[in-house]
């Protein structure tokens, strides 16, 4: 074995043990599922929020942007819901430091967070060019 193998060996354990570290930490943070605010959903099928105040098929990558716009923590998992195997994807967000205090004024609750993804995911970028789309008609020729 020569002295680079080694050095290769070592590097590659360090970066796994960061990696379990991280994991570690993102354990203890909040999971959020799309699910929870899908207005199309029962709360047997796991929605956590009013039909009136849910997301029309909201996604990983929309809640994702929308925590990091309330300046919180957050990492996309590819992890299927316990409830319906088919839907994957959770966002695990991190709403208190390690020391218990809370990381946003307003939010003071997963719940509270919740209601606050449900109130700006429909005013994304992204959410907003598709309704135009829908809305005006196709130019025929």
């Amino acid at each position: 074995m020569c002295i680079r193998d080694r050095y290769q060996r070592r590097v590659h354990g360090d970066q796994i043990k960061i990696m379990e570290t991280l994991q570690e930490s993102v354990k203890k943070w909040q999971t959020i599922y799309p699910a929870y605010l899908n207005s199309k959903l029962t709360v047997q099928q796991g929605r956590r929020v009013s039909k009136e105040k849910g997301v029309d098929n909201p996604t990983c990558e929309e809640i994702a942007e929308v925590v990091r716009f309330l300046k919180f923590n957050c990492a996309i998992e590819d992890k299927a819901y316990p409830r319906d195997w088919t839907q994957r994807g959770r966002v695990k967000v991190l709403i208190k430091d390690s020391h218990g205090q809370l990381l946003h004024p307003e939010i003071l609750t997963k719940g509270k967070l919740l209601l606050k993804l449900c109130e700006y995911i429909p005013k994304l970028k992204t959410r907003v060019n598709k309704e135009l789309q829908a809305t005006t008609p196709a130019q025929t020729q």
